[in-house]
């Protein structure tokens, strides 16, 4: 498990940010291999204007948005999505509320391991907390008013999830096929990933679907978009022709298509609006 979170980390499009309205935070070590990060508001603001942009991270969320002003919150499950899309803030000139967001950011693979139901038919949706983790609901929604710090909920959460270790039960074959997908950068064929762990490929339909919610080739598409940006974001000089290659595209306007159509925008204007934010 350890292995897959050391070569595999799932970018945002504003990789860079971390401010009082958006500020990620690492977990505890025993955690690391299953939670990307806790992320949410450094502490209740006032809401705002402004819009952002979500992109296909290959990770799931528990988001809870927490409203101070009007003593109320909502909780949801936002599972693995193949799309990119925009997010709005406040209108203007609508009422100003106090507004904290906590959120514990799963591996798409690790989700699963907390919840209390399998992740089938859950592709591109957003469920209410319960639908999944009513336990840890019920953990920390005492603590959602009473703790108005990220550190503090994310302190909390980590000693809820901490329990629960003990009882996860990995599955191998998914953690072999997801090694194959990372370490190929989502080249690697689904023939030859069940040939090598001797697996059918409608076995491996299954495994996917009730662990991640999405099929073993979308998984890989996305896997491969995912390591393209964080090549983007890596600081080391792109070479098109080079990504080419590594990366299975037939052709520079393959790559250059695909991510357009996953990120919503060009290269340029992707790495552009991510420094921006930095």
């Amino acid at each position: 498990m350890k292995r897959l979170t050391d070569m595999y980390r799932p970018l945002t499009a504003s990789p860079f940010s971390q401010d009082d309205s958006y500020c990620e935070l690492m977990p505890c070590p025993a955690l690391r291999p299953y939670i990307r990060c806790f992320w949410g508001t450094r502490r209740p603001l006032p809401s705002a204007a402004g819009s952002g942009l979500v992109i296909p991270d290959t990770c799931i969320d528990i988001i809870f948005d927490i409203d101070y002003t009007d003593s109320c919150w909502t909780g949801g499950v936002c599972c693995v999505d193949e799309r990119s899309h925009k997010t709005f803030g406040t209108d203007v000139g609508a009422k100003v509320h106090i507004n904290a967001t906590f959120a514990i950011r799963f591996y798409a693979w690790t989700a699963v391991l907390f919840a209390e139901r399998d992740l089938s038919s859950t592709r591109n949706r957003y469920f209410p907390v319960d639908e999944f983790f009513s336990a840890l609901r019920k953990e920390l929604q005492p603590l959602l008013f009473d703790v108005p710090t990220l550190t503090g909920k994310a302190a909390a959460a980590e000693r809820f999830l901490l329990k629960r270790l003990d009882g996860i039960r990995v599955n191998n074959d998914l953690m072999n096929v997801l090694h194959m997908m990372i370490s190929s950068c989502g080249r690697a064929r689904l023939t030859d990933i069940c040939g090598s762990i001797a697996l059918s490929e409608r076995s491996l339909e299954r495994i996917f679907s009730s662990h991640i919610g999405v099929s073993p080739k979308t998984f890989s598409d996305l896997v491969r978009y995912q390591l393209l940006w964080q090549e983007l974001m890596s600081g080391r000089r792109f070479d098109a022709a080079d990504a080419v290659e590594r990366f299975g595209y037939f052709d520079q306007a393959h790559l250059l298509n695909d991510f357009r159509k996953r990120h919503l925008m060009s290269m340029r204007d992707a790495v552009e609006l991510a420094m921006k934010l930095r």
